[in-house]
């Protein structure tokens, strides 16, 4: 992830604030990610009173997992930029998809929701 062979979309709301300390291929997720969730915003927003009924958690990692927020219904995507950013996280190789699949395992038990 630490490669720069995939940047950020240049010309969108977060650019800015992501290429400040992710330019490179991790960056370019929380590009998709941004806009992701503003288009969940925006077509939620569209609805009228309509409560957000998705519950957003991440969960990165390379050699260890480690959770940046989780069953998060509230935040707007500003907001959950905001809180993936804030950590000191670096993609640093050693990839260890067996935590990862083990930490999100234990985020959806937690929250596990028959609703959802």
């Amino acid at each position: 992830m630490s490669c720069d062979d995939r940047r950020p979309l240049q010309n969108t709301p977060a650019y800015a604030r992501i290429v400040a300390t992710a330019n490179d291929r991790y960056g370019a997720v929380l590009s998709s990610l941004f806009s992701f969730w503003s288009a969940r915003a925006t077509a939620i927003g569209s609805c009228g009173n309509a409560a957000r009924r998705d519950a957003y958690s991440v969960v990165l990692f390379h050699h260890e997992a480690e959770i940046a927020f989780e069953n998060d219904f509230t935040s707007g995507p500003d907001e959950l930029l905001d809180a993936v950013l804030a950590l000191p996280y670096e993609p640093d190789g050693g990839t260890n998809f067996t935590a990862a699949i083990i930490c999100a395992q234990g985020v959806m038990e937690r929250n596990w929701s028959t609703e959802r």
